[in-house]
């Protein structure tokens, strides 16, 4: 596992990163471009999850997770609080997915409407500062007064990039009395800050 380092949490790890590398060789007949890309283990089942919309992934990335011993550590606290889905458009969502199998197989309780969000526009290629912006604009608190503050909580996502979205999610726990904070991608991109 990779470390997360922010001071918004305790402790924030990635599984592993993404893409080994990734290689333009082209473009297709439209004009898009073509690249060679290697993925890691975990980053090829995130990626047939998340855009290939592959269920029979699932049990893999489980399995993974499982044969970990940093990982079967780690998931052991209070809580999983997800990080809203940015595209509201697809048949599912890959971190709602994934973090049902996470507490079935692990005995975690998930809370899925904890942080929400106003659909807001693909903020993937905005730089840092506009895009914390953004998203401090558009998530919101939902309170679950049965939850002492004092719980250990895990931010989970599938794919950590530049950290904004985990670390605005980490502002609004603390904003609300959340103390015991953790944070947890499948994959990670090589070019994280």
């Amino acid at each position: 596992m990779i470390k997360l380092e922010s001071e918004k949490w305790i402790e924030g790890y990635a599984f592993s990163v993404h893409t080994l590398y990734s290689i333009y060789v082209g473009e297709n007949e439209y004009g898009h471009p073509i690249y060679d890309t290697k993925r890691t283990q975990m980053g090829e089942l995130v990626y047939q999850l998340k855009y290939k919309q592959n269920l029979s992934v699932l049990p893999q990335i489980i399995s993974l997770l499982k044969s970990d011993s940093n990982f079967v550590d780690f998931i052991k606290k209070d809580f999983v609080i997800l990080v809203p889905a940015t595209r509201k458009d697809r048949n599912f969502q890959p971190v709602e997915v994934i973090a049902d199998a996470i507490g079935k197989e692990f005995g975690i309780s998930i809370i899925k409407d904890m942080i929400e969000a106003e659909n807001h526009t693909e903020i993937k290629h905005v730089e840092k500062a506009k895009k914390i912006d953004i998203l401090k604009s558009s998530y919101s608190y939902n309170d679950h007064p049965e939850i002492d503050r004092k719980s250990k909580i895990i931010i989970f996502d599938d794919l950590y990039s530049s950290g904004s979205t985990m670390n605005v999610v980490a502002d609004l726990l603390h904003e609300n009395g959340f103390i015991n904070i953790y944070a947890f991608a499948l994959t990670r991109t090589k070019n994280s800050d």
